[in-house]
């Protein structure tokens, strides 16, 4: 046998290698072979790799391995065996399947022996002889042979398992009551690089073996936890299980990381595996249970178990929670613990691996220990006052209080929707308001960005009311921790609890700055205004953009200045990796609604669980038609639906290039950017001369390109400016043609010849977004359009709003559409000059 050091290098990969030779059976080739390939008949003999021990005494030092004293210890202890243990390998190979793939992932041959296949019989099979290429065995499991494996190693590695299935195999080797045992685990094994000849399979290198020993998918997971707290009116409320992939993947692709390579992608779905809050299972002390791979890479920085924390850990990686509560006290604190190997660096949970890690809960000094966390339970009182808007930015680790019913973009400074300023209706009183959803802060994984509140019935330690019924004096308070940042949406809803309005927060450390118009007299003081709002922006950029409407002393944004990324998003900008290149792309609006909706997590139509309540627990965007202004603002988390050029008024509610209003997504001094250009004008535009009566100096993107003279609808780039380049995720190319979707969150189209980005170069970066159908589904095309609203509705007659679209080789800027489509704002300045 050949040894092999363990390694992060994708699930199960170069694990034995092996020889052998003969003939087939049930052969299922997937793709007929080209005359000059040579078939081969090979043998091969294949049986179960033992379970390996998340514990090895080696592993522990006093250097880098847990401590075990002081306020909490967490640490990884050696598996307990037990007679069970003979019995936790399945008996046959159960649904296997062979698979043979080019050294570019694309399937050659494919063979499949259903039912159950001796351990360490000799199969026969015919191969493609190639010098390298990639071996994939799967024993599926005992009546699962109806998975689709598609015909790339791409495919195979999109291919998940529910947790439902592993859910429902024993873990301790015995058979469940539904007959249900280990023989419905799958097992697999990657050979990314061998060799196929007509004297059999090696390795690249040369190496032989003649045994292959396929790994458990599964990983197993022990958690142990233990009170030992003297004061007893301190009680264990919750113990979770955190940050696991919602899904089995048979073949997680492995991605390069500051950590090292890592599985699955860190923007997959992650859940909460559990949450015990039942005193029965509390008391229990322990609990065993199947997981998905998470291998997080090592982080250096976590020196000793004492910082394995927040700040050290990599991104996703997987940890367990004790909730400890004091009633008389009113304090609740919680310790975690992050999983992986023994050493105090590894954060890996790998497949075919046990795991048992014991947590003591020893004091309460939490001052002395990062991994020990005290919520704040005492109501948010805010002395930091800000104008009301439907989008408020904040500073992690910041507070702010405002007026809820006063709105900087309403008449005399009041929400007009709920009062004059005088008046109060009862159904527009606020009775008080409370978290309605919020995202996490490392995409679909890391810490809510508002946090836990004390209960389902009191969101006062995150949002809190004073003076709630006087008019002048009422205020909302917010407080938001310390985090990578993210966005929330809170309410306020009155005595029968309906929601009266709702209100954005924005958390990042992007401050932009607008530029002072009364310092603006011509070109020269122009440049200045932009240069000291760009000095004066925090955490980002603010830019201008060429074309008429921004370069001419009469355009709409001659003194505006445009933020540098999407609302709501937390990066701007290209990006190399898939977290940030998530947050680039912000969140989703349906034309003429403030309240905003989440984009997809990975560029799918799959909705991904990207928000969460107060509480932490997942929630679902609703769908649903609603038909008038009152009913959007009363349903915030519902998505309208419905057909085609119904209830066209909402989509005015944006007023075009009349001021801002109050249903305007955007911050204050920010909003939608109008459009203003028509079809009919842009068909006599000139790329060289323009119309007398400025029609073009409304519309931002005129100049981005020259007109074709032919649709009307689109301004078609010339690619001999090479002004606009694509963003794959590495690679920056021309536009051509037709771009190529490329499997990267956070690609997109870049503009050059603008004011300073946010990475230095002049240039703007818009990434492409996954847009929501009017049925609130995602389009089944992702990274390959850019859309963004304007604030203009097309005609009277229709609820068609105008949109800026960017697409492979031409930029749409007077294309009219349902406003229920979801799709991204980018607020420029609130100086626009209006229409005379």
């Amino acid at each position: 046998m050949i040894g092999i050091k363990k390694k992060i290098m994708g699930p199960m990969a170069g694990l034995i290698l092996l020889i052998g030779i003969t003939a087939c059976e049930n052969e299922l080739g997937f793709s007929s072979p080209q005359q000059e390939e040579k078939q081969v008949a090979v043998s091969l003999a294949l049986g179960f790799a033992d379970e390996e021990d998340g514990y090895t005494p080696s592993g522990t030092t006093r250097s880098n391995g847990m401590a075990q004293d002081g306020a909490f210890s967490a640490e990884p202890v050696p598996m307990v065996h037990t007679r069970a243990d003979a019995g936790m390998k399945p008996d046959k190979l159960y649904e296997l399947r062979i698979m043979q793939y080019d050294s570019n992932g694309t399937l050659k041959k494919s063979q499949s022996f259903s039912g159950a296949t001796d351990l360490n019989k000799k199969l026969t099979l015919t191969l493609t002889a190639l010098d390298d290429c990639q071996l994939v065995i799967v024993a599926c499991g005992k009546d699962n042979g109806s998975l689709n494996f598609g015909n790339s190693i791409s495919e195979l590695q999109k291919l998940t398992l529910d947790k439902s299935y592993f859910d429902a195999i024993p873990t301790d080797g015995s058979t469940s009551a539904s007959g249900i045992n280990i023989n419905k685990m799958p097992y697999l094994l990657h050979l990314p690089h061998v060799k196929v000849t007509n004297e059999g399979i090696q390795s690249v290198e040369g190496a032989y073996d003649a045994r292959l020993l396929l790994k458990r998918l599964a990983t197993k997971m022990t958690v142990v936890w233990n009170n030992n707290l003297t004061d007893k009116t301190y009680a264990v409320k919750e113990v979770r299980l955190c940050q696991i992939p919602a899904a089995f993947r048979l073949l997680p692709a492995a991605t390069q990381t500051e950590w090292g390579m890592t599985y699955p992608s860190a923007i997959v779905e992650f859940i909460d595996y559990f949450r015990l809050t039942d005193p029965g299972d509390l008391a229990a002390g322990s609990k065993t249970l199947w997981i998905p791979a998470n291998a997080r890479g090592t982080s250096a920085a976590a020196s000793s178990s004492y910082y394995r924390t927040k700040e050290n850990a990599p991104d996703a990686a997987s940890y367990t929670e004790v909730v400890v509560d004091n009633s008389t006290k009113n304090e609740r604190l919680y310790y975690r613990a992050y999983l992986g190997g023994d050493a105090s660096t590894d954060f890996n949970l790998l497949e075919n691996t046990d795991y048992t890690w014991t947590l003591n809960i020893n004091s309460t000094d939490y001052r002395g220990d990062g991994r020990i966390q005290l919520l704040d339970q005492t109501p948010v009182i805010s002395t930091n006052i800000v104008p009301t808007s439907n989008c408020l930015m904040m500073l992690p680790g910041t507070n702010i209080c405002f007026n809820p019913y006063k709105h900087e973009a309403g008449t005399n400074g009041w929400n007009t929707y709920l009062t004059d300023g005088a008046t109060l209706s009862a159904d527009k009183a606020i009775d008080h308001v409370r978290v309605l959803w919020q995202t996490k802060d490392t995409g679909t994984s890391g810490d809510l960005v508002l946090g836990y509140v004390v209960d389902k019935d009191n969101h006062a330690n995150l949002v809190n009311t004073t003076d709630i019924g006087d008019l002048n004096k009422a205020l909302v308070h917010v407080k938001v921790p310390v985090t990578k940042g993210g966005n929330a949406v809170i309410e306020a809803v009155n005595q029968s609890g309906v929601t009266v309005w709702s209100w954005h927060i924005w958390i990042s450390d992007y401050v932009p700055a607008g530029l002072d118009a009364s310092k603006i007299t011509d070109g020269a003081t122009r440049e200045a205004a932009i240069n000291d709002a760009r000095n004066a922006t925090q955490g980002g950029a603010v830019q201008v953009y060429q074309g008429i409407s921004w370069t001419d002393a009469t355009g709409a944004f001659y003194k505006c200045v445009i933020m540098d990324r999407n609302l709501g998003a937390t990066k701007a900008g290209m990006q190399d990796n898939q977290i940030d290149g998530r947050r680039t792309l912000g969140l989703l609006y349906q034309g003429g609604r403030k309240d905003p909706f989440f984009a997809a997590a990975d560029g799918t139509t799959k909705e991904t669980k990207t928000i969460f309540d107060e509480a932490g627990e997942p929630l679902d965007v609703k769908k649903q038609k609603l038909t008038s202004v009152e009913q959007l603002i009363q349903n915030p988390l519902t998505y309208s639906t419905g057909t085609n050029n119904e209830y066209p008024a909402i989509s005015y509610n944006w007023n075009g290039d009349g001021p801002k209003t109050i249903y305007d997504p955007c911050p204050k001094g920010w909003r939608v950017p109008s459009n203003g250009v028509t079809q009919s004008a842009l068909l006599s535009y000139n790329s060289s001369i323009f119309n007398d009566d400025g029609t073009f100096k409304y519309c931002m993107w005129i100049g981005f390109g020259a007109n074709d003279g032919t649709t009307g609808a689109l301004e078609s780039i010339k690619p001999t400016f090479n002004n606009i380049m694509f963003y794959n995720g590495s690679t920056i190319s021309s536009i051509t043609g037709a771009v190529q979707e490329p499997d990267f969150v956070g690609s997109g189209f870049i503009y050059y010849g603008t004011s300073e980005g946010p990475d230095g170069d002049k240039s703007i970066f818009f990434p492409a977004v996954s847009l929501r159908e009017m049925n609130g589904t995602y389009r089944d095309k992702k990274n390959s359009t850019v859309y963004q609203w304007t604030s203009e509705h097309g005609t009277k007659t229709t609820s068609g709003m105008l949109i800026y679209q960017i697409q492979d080789n031409a930029i749409a800027v007077t294309h009219p559409i349902d406003w229920k489509f979801g799709f991204s704002v980018r607020c420029v300045q609130d100086n626009i000059r209006k229409k005379p």
